[in-house]
């Protein structure tokens, strides 16, 4: 079946990715359900060689569609909000590397986790994310990286809970190529109405996640994905989707699952 979007999945890409069999094997049925790409979370970015890691995606057909850099966040204590300085400078650092990393791809870089967590100011909190911002936007756009900055609930930030605290968070970057980045289980709890925030914010947007509301894959939960998907059919998005949860079997399990509930709507 040719699908409406480009389809990916959010993974962890591990740092002895060529000899991992169940990340072959999942790869593998990735290419038989017809994606197109992986978002990849990479622990260190200076521990992968861009080259051999496109080639690896390449034996599956597969494109590398974000860097999502949550992973990294938590591994070196990073926070693009931090009051801590020296915690902030070294974060904007190394999202600089990742944009290195990925630039030429045709990839974006996700700043979910890492805008910074829950229980700081929000007025300085954003401040300090737009300094991050500010520093960051030129060189992204120079180089063709798309920074997607996620509309994360209440519960994990104070900085970008609804569609429309994303999109004011990132209004003054939005020419330089900085967007936001929807994602149903955070929009279950922070939108009032989904469908309406999604059309409003039409055009800020060029990737969109799609995880259930306990956070397990398309499928799991109560979400009601063919409404979703076609609120996005209605209003002429034609960009990219990405599967992003918890795994509650096993990734060839659930992924195979989550397909076989969403694929027919789907369709080109």
């Amino acid at each position: 079946m040719k699908h409406a979007f480009r389809l990916s999945v959010q993974t962890v890409l591990p740092s002895d990715y060529r000899g991992d069999a169940a990340l072959r094997e999942g790869f593998s049925a990735l290419r038989r359900l017809g994606f197109w790409g992986v978002e990849l979370n990479m622990a260190d970015p200076s521990a992968f060689d861009r080259a051999d890691v496109l080639d690896f995606l390449a034996e599956y057909d597969l494109s590398l569609s974000m860097y999502a850099s949550g992973l990294t966040a938590k591994t070196f204590g990073l926070s693009l909000s931090a009051s801590d300085e020296e915690v902030r400078a070294a974060s904007v650092d190394m999202a600089r590397r990742m944009i290195r990393l990925i630039s030429g791809t045709g990839a974006g870089l996700i700043f979910g986790f890492m805008k910074g967590p829950g229980g700081q100011d929000p007025r300085r909190s954003r401040e300090r994310f737009r300094r991050s911002l500010g520093e960051l936007a030129p060189e992204a756009f120079e180089r063709r990286v798309p920074l997607l900055v996620e509309a994360t609930n209440r519960y994990e930030s104070t900085l970008a809970n609804a569609l429309d605290d994303a999109y004011e968070l990132i209004a003054d970057f939005a020419d330089r190529g900085v967007e936001i980045l929807p994602d149903t289980f955070h929009m279950n709890i922070e939108e009032a109405d989904m469908e309406d925030a999604v059309t409003r914010h039409l055009g800020h947007f060029s990737s969109f996640h799609i995880s259930d509301n306990n956070r397990f894959f398309p499928g799991y939960g109560a979400i009601d994905f063919g409404a979703v998907i076609g609120c996005l059919k209605r209003i002429g998005y034609r960009g990219r989707l990405g599967i992003e949860g918890n795994l509650k079997r096993g990734f060839v399990e659930d992924i195979e699952h989550s397909m076989r509930r969403i694929e027919r709507f789907l369709s080109a």
